[in-house]
């Protein structure tokens, strides 16, 4: 997953982390089959690569959980 992590946050050893962890998911979709999250609300949001994406908008800067 190509991603563009802010700056001040790509330099830490934690942006370091998360940025292997976001690019080691290829979207192939097979944990969606054991996410219990999924499987109760069936919303692909709730899901691992909805919450995926979320860390991903907030490392990039494009969101943020207030």
């Amino acid at each position: 997953m190509q991603t563009f992590i802010e700056q001040s946050i790509s330099n830490t050893s934690k942006g370091k982390r998360l940025s292997v962890f976001l690019r080691s998911c290829v979207h192939c979709g097979f944990c969606t089959a054991t996410c219990p999250t999924y499987q109760l609300l069936g919303d692909e949001l709730d899901g691992p690569r909805g919450r995926i994406y979320l860390i991903k908008s907030m490392l990039e800067g494009e969101a943020s959980i207030e």
